[in-house]
C-alpha cells in the first residue's frame, strides 16, 4: 500500500492541468481549470490545505455547496462539475494525493434524456440576416460556413463543428 504524500489543492490542480494539456483541447483544458478552480476555492474556504484529508464525505459536501453556489446549478451543469471533479480526483489518486478509490465516491446526478437537451431556437429571419451579413463581410469564415451548414443541412451543431 502506498502512503499518501501531502499536496495542496493548488499543487494538485497544477499537476492535473499539466498532465491533461497534451491530451485535450485548449478549450477543454480551460473548462476544467475553471470548474476545478471553484473546487480549490471551496477547499480554501473549508480550510483543506492538504488533499490527503479528503474522505468520501467531502465530495458530497462540495456537491451540495456547489449546487447552491452563485445562484445554483441546473442538473446538467451539476453533472458536468461533478464529472470533472471525479476525473481530477482519479488523477490525484495516481500521484498518491488522495485515498485510493476516492474517485468512485464522487457522485454525479443522473439526468433524464430531456435534461441534457438545450432548446434554443434561431428564428429563420434572424438566421438569414446573420447569414447575409457573414456572406458579405466574412465570406467563407468559420462562422459563415458553420451557420450555412447548420441552416441548410440540419446537421447537429457538434457534427458540423467536428
Amino acid at each position: 500500500m502506498h502512503e499518501l504524500e501531502p499536496i495542496t489543492p493548488d499543487q494538485a490542480l497544477d499537476y492535473y492541468l499539466d498532465h491533461r494539456a497534451r491530451e485535450v483541447s485548449d478549450a477543454t483544458l480551460r473548462s476544467h481549470e475553471s470548474r476545478l478552480s471553484i473546487f480549490v476555492g471551496w477547499c480554501d474556504e473549508m480550510d483543506i490545505d492538504n488533499l490527503n484529508e479528503l474522505t468520501g464525505r467531502k465530495p458530497h459536501e462540495y456537491r451540495l455547496w456547489r449546487r447552491d453556489y452563485n445562484g445554483g446549478l441546473k442538473p446538467v451543469s451539476e453533472k458536468t462539475q461533478m464529472d470533472t471533479l471525479r476525473v481530477f480526483i482519479r488523477f490525484t489518486e495516481t500521484i498518491d494525493g488522495v485515498p485510493k478509490d476516492l474517485s468512485e465516491k464522487v457522485q454525479s446526478p443522473d439526468l433524464s434524456a430531456m435534461e441534457d437537451v438545450r432548446e434554443v431556437m434561431l428564428i429563420a429571419d434572424r438566421a438569414q440576416a446573420v447569414l447575409d451579413y457573414l456572406g458579405t463581410y466574412e465570406y467563407a469564415s468559420r462562422p459563415h460556413v458553420v451557420l450555412a451548414l447548420d441552416l441548410y443541412t440540419m446537421m447537429r451543431r457538434g457534427a458540423v463543428l467536428g
